[in-house]
């Protein structure tokens, strides 16, 4: 397995001032990219409820991910309720939340996977064991933060404390943030110091997504940044972060380039802006036409 993606599937609404639409969404969604650009197997670990909708299992099998690690548990699955303005301003809503994931839900072919990625939507979606065995497997283990730094009151979604910071970074290879995410988990500190924090305590990449300014991907041995690479047009945003991961991951694996797999990571982001959920993934031929321009730049 090249690559196993871990967390909750969702069943998304989005409201937007031109749409009301619902959409198959969660990190492990987005890991429909893998197959589309090459990847030599790769499959999700995830659980769902008995409402989980036949045409998104038929969206998930189409694609060529191994859904062996896909249960069905209980009567629902995770539901956000994503709402943006004009600005393109998020508020998100949570109607529901499937059971959480341990690492005895990971089957033996799990194990054998080149790259772990962990995309939970809440903090308490993955059991510590989940990171533990993923560790222990020698797999290259990521992880986009986002869920961690989430609390929901009621049915809304606000930042939260990230309490179990460094005991769950410590298991981690490469740790992907957002800018403002990276200040709800360290405070008002510059940059480089939040990320000199994380990388002592074991991740060697530390990746930070910044809208429109593209994103900085950190090292041990400096840094590079990576500019943004322009969609054709622009539908929704949703899933941007998690195609980019997804994207970066199996580039750098690929290649050991850090320049290269981010921009091919930007690249796959693009696409993803040009559509509602994770459907119509591009090819690799895609990706890289695209991304030629920003190679010699």
């Amino acid at each position: 397995m090249e690559i196993t993606v871990v967390g909750h599937l969702s069943r998304d609404l989005l409201i937007t001032p031109e749409l009301t639409r619902e959409s198959l969404g969660g990190g492990t969604a987005y890991a429909m990219l893998a197959p589309a650009v090459g990847a030599m197997r790769s499959g999700i670990v995830t659980r769902v409820g008995q409402d989980f909708n036949q045409e998104y299992m038929n969206a998930l099998r189409m694609s060529g991910l191994d859904l062996t690690g896909l249960r069905t548990s209980g009567p629902h699955t995770t539901r956000f309720v994503n709402i943006y303005d004009a600005q393109g301003n998020r508020t998100q809503r949570v109607e529901a939340v499937a059971p959480s994931l341990r690492g005895d839900d990971y089957l033996s072919h799990h194990l054998h996977s080149t790259i772990f990625h962990f995309c939970p939507l809440t903090a308490a979606e993955l059991h510590m064991s989940c990171l533990e065995i993923a560790d222990t497997s020698g797999a290259f283990v990521s992880l986009d933060v986002q869920g961690y730094l989430r609390a929901i009151e009621g049915d809304r979604v606000v930042p939260r404390n990230w309490d179990e910071r460094d005991e769950v970074l410590r298991y981690v290879d490469s740790a992907k943030f957002d800018d403002k995410e990276l200040k709800i988990a360290y405070g008002k500190v510059p940059e480089t110091l939040a990320v000199e924090k994380i990388t002592r305590l074991g991740p060697k990449i530390v990746i930070v997504t910044r809208d429109r300014r593209g994103s900085r991907i950190y090292t041990r041995n400096g840094r590079t940044d990576i500019p943004l690479v322009l969609a054709d047009k622009f539908v929704d945003s949703t899933g941007c972060g998690d195609t980019y991961t997804i994207g970066f991951l199996l580039e750098y694996m690929r290649t050991g380039d850090i320049r290269r797999a981010g921009l091919f990571g930007a690249t796959c982001a693009s696409y993803n802006l040009e559509t509602v959920g994770p459907y119509d993934m591009p090819s690799r031929e895609q990706v890289e036409k695209r991304m030629k321009p920003y190679l010699y730049s």
